[in-house]
């Protein structure tokens, strides 16, 4: 309903279509601009939702916040890698393929301020907090006429061939992974900050106009995009909207508000002129129904993440039409609601309108000036004039003269997003594992598991150090529940179930949990498990009813401290090194690099063969053989572990059973045996000739030979007698 009319400046603004305007003075906007003809000439709501890359496409002008989806303007072909994992012993290899891209996206005309969040196939790629949910390089543009071409396309292109794009705030992905959107490139929209605060309307139209519309107005939105061939279309979708006029002064239009206080007269109404005589004024009324019973405007919801929204007035009375007006610019639910409202009521009210002649006077009389006259107290604003000889012939409609005084409540309706939950940074720990199922697969089995610091934390790519050169290993399994212990944890035996000690732990983050009812944990090095886990709240977990020492890691149950690391030990959320050469005694460091780490973390470990040694022997006596002599047994096991089954022998997962005997006084060899069985008898004549005399002390150290090595030692201390 804004008033249009524009004389000397129609070429100006816009060209050959600001001519045609100014050629038809007095029309309104909405009949000359926007009703004018069949051509679509500017922006609607769903175009910036889609993301163009076609040549030609044109970039709007943002202002204030607003959610766009840009125009690629420079890409590569899609990058593929290749990795293989080594299935290990009776699996095949797995060759797994990777792509990413390179690209550039602009997004505004205009310099902006920030990028804030990212969503790719409308699932969240970037926070609110800058953080990416995959991986990939991030360069933004702000769009200022010093900013230098990018390093990325410079190289791809050459610095001939590649342009700084000066006035064009824009955006390069550099190895944007691809993986999460099905190895294509997904279609993407940004939300974009010219500045942070409402834009007031004077500002968009004097920037968009370049200084041909000028004036005082209160209204203010979040955000435009102001697209179109030309000045009118870019500026008319959001003028027709506003409760705003324009009218000419000199070489300039005026914006007012349609209550402002501007200037009026009091119409002389004139009935002869120069032996002219003339038609009475005349005040018509329009029927009802072609007012529509509803009136929706169609925005962007900042509350809902700039979707599009939609708040709608009605009336009573006749009629059946409904319209709509789609407003490219983003404002909140109750001021969507207050235009919808604003835009109906002065529809109902300009159904009145006045024509007559009106006796000039000193003031000309401009389109958008009010009027009174004494036949009617409503002041009328004035949409046509006819200057004449000593008269104009003036065309007005009634109007509001003041601000409806509103208080909206206006729901901008439900918000479905994907989570913004931040990554955090990378947290990784190497675990030479024993046997934990009944593949043996012949080499030392050393896992990573890995987490985040933040519930949004995924997976990170990993490497392997060699050198002065790096392996690439793929990525992490899913997130482990992981921690620190709060407290100390005494020693205890292994052959008992610890009921009296607790083992209060921490995780990470709120998001991980562990099993309530059982489970198998690694505390520093050590494998136990307990027989329930009580959340007590604040991420922390007590945890009773413990088995120290399992899998044969009774030489790591001595007191641990609290800060010591923590593993949930899940399957699931372990990357098993199958491909990666091991040999017992490397030292092996790994690299890990999360979306959230600005530099990778490493991890490293010496391969001790936990899954390929056997583990030691237990339940060591001595008792005095038959010749007064010495007998030692004790119980094998096995590294394999294929259930317990009463009355059967765990099997021996070893070529043959045999045993090494150490016998040491004052920690000093002083003789060595051999068994094939878990017992050796030492005859009297054998002490004899040790020259061990009775009340001497000897250490017994006894080792099961596997067939990648020997297991640790089992001691027993026995008194000579």
């Amino acid at each position: 309903m804004a008033t249009l009319v524009l004389t000397v400046v129609g070429s100006a603004l816009g060209g050959p279509i600001g001519g045609a305007i100014g050629a038809a003075i007095g029309q309104q906007i909405d009949r000359t601009v926007i009703g004018g003809g069949k051509t679509r000439e500017g922006p609607r709501l769903k175009e910036l939702d889609v993301q163009t890359s076609s040549y030609g496409s044109s970039i709007p002008a943002i202002f204030g916040a607003m959610r766009v989806a840009g125009t690629v303007i420079w890409a590569t072909d899609l990058i593929e890698r290749k990795t293989k994992n080594n299935g290990g012993k009776g699996r095949p290899s797995t060759i797994n393929y990777t792509y990413s891209v390179n690209m550039a996206v602009a997004l505004s005309s205009r310099p902006l301020a920030r990028i804030g969040r990212i969503w790719a196939d409308g699932n969240l790629l970037r926070g609110a907090a800058g953080d990416f949910k995959v991986q990939t390089g991030f360069r933004f543009y702000n769009g200022y006429n010093d900013q230098g071409a990018d390093p990325l396309i410079v190289s791809a292109e050459g610095l001939s061939e590649s342009s700084a794009h000066r006035d064009l705030a824009y955006v390069v992905f550099e190895d944007l992974q691809l993986a999460d959107f099905g190895n294509r490139i997904p279609s993407l929209t940004f939300e974009i900050f010219e500045r942070e605060t409402p834009v007031p309307l004077t500002d968009i139209s004097h920037i968009v106009s370049k200084g041909l519309i000028n004036g005082i107005s209160a209204e203010t939105i979040v955000g435009y995009a102001a697209d179109g061939r030309d000045v009118r279309a870019a500026l008319a979708p959001l003028l027709a909207s506003m409760p705003v006029t324009l009218s000419p002064q000199g070489d300039i239009l005026e914006i007012r508000d349609w209550w402002q206080n501007t200037p009026s007269s009091n119409a002389i109404i004139a009935t002869q002129s120069h032996k002219q005589s003339f038609e009475r004024p005349v005040t018509s009324l329009s029927t009802a129904t072609q007012i529509p019973l509803s009136l929706a405007i169609k925005h962007y919801e900042p509350e809902r993440d700039f979707q599009a929204g939609i708040q709608r007035s009605e009336r009573s009375g006749v009629g059946r039409n409904t319209a709509q007006i789609e407003l490219p610019a983003a404002m909140s639910a109750p001021g969507a609601k207050r235009l919808a409202d604003l835009q109906l009521l002065q529809m109902q009210r300009s159904r009145v309108s006045w024509t007559g002649h009106v006796v000039m006077n000193e003031d000309r009389l401009q389109v958008g000036d009010w009027i009174i006259n004494d036949s009617n107290p409503d002041r009328w604003r004035i949409t046509e004039i006819e200057h004449l000889r000593g008269v104009s012939r003036v065309s007005a409609m009634r109007s509001m003269d003041s601000n409806p005084s509103q208080n909206l409540d206006a729901n901008p309706g439900r918000n479905v997003t994907s989570p913004d939950i931040s990554a955090g940074e990378t947290r990784i720990i190497l675990i030479d594992l024993p046997v934990i199922d009944t593949n043996d697969r012949g080499k030392p089995l050393v896992a990573i598991a890995a987490a985040g610091t933040e519930r949004g934390w995924r997976q990170a790519a990993l490497s392997l150090q060699q050198g002065n050169m790096l392996l690439e290993l793929g990525s992490t399994s899913g997130p482990a529940a992981m921690g620190f212990a709060v407290v100390a944890l005494d020693d205890h035996s292994i052959f008992y179930t610890d009921t009296n000690s607790i083992l209060d732990v921490e995780l990470l983050h709120e998001g991980m949990a562990i099993s309530p009812i059982g489970g198998l944990v690694w505390l520093n090095g050590e494998l136990l498990r307990y027989g329930q886990a009580l959340y007590m709240g604040n991420k922390r977990y007590r945890l009773t009813q413990l088995q120290r020492g399992c899998y044969g890691s009774e030489g790591r149950t001595t007191e641990h401290q609290a800060g010591d690391p923590f593993l949930f030990l899940d399957p699931d959320t372990l990357r098993i090194l199958d491909d990666v050469s091991l040999s017992i005694n490397q030292q092996l460091t790994i690299e890990a690099l999360g979306i959230g780490d600005a530099t990778p973390v490493l991890a490293s470990i010496t391969v001790s063969g936990h899954a390929t040694l056997p583990f030691a022997p237990l339940h060591i006596g001595s008792s005095i053989a038959e010749d007064n002599g010495i007998e030692l047994t004790w119980f094998r096991r096995s590294r394999i572990d294929y259930g317990w089954n009463d009355g059967i022998d765990q099997p021996l997962a070893e070529e043959s059973e045999a045993y090494a005997i150490e016998a040491l006084r004052n920690n000093v060899l002083i003789a060595n045996w051999s068994s094939n069985e878990p017992k050796l008898i030492l005859p009297s004549s054998q002490i004899t000739a040790l020259q061990l005399s009775a009340g001497t002390l000897v250490t017994f150290s006894i080792r099961q030979i596997g067939r990648y090595g020997k297991s640790a030692p089992a001691e027993l201390i026995v008194t000579i007698h």
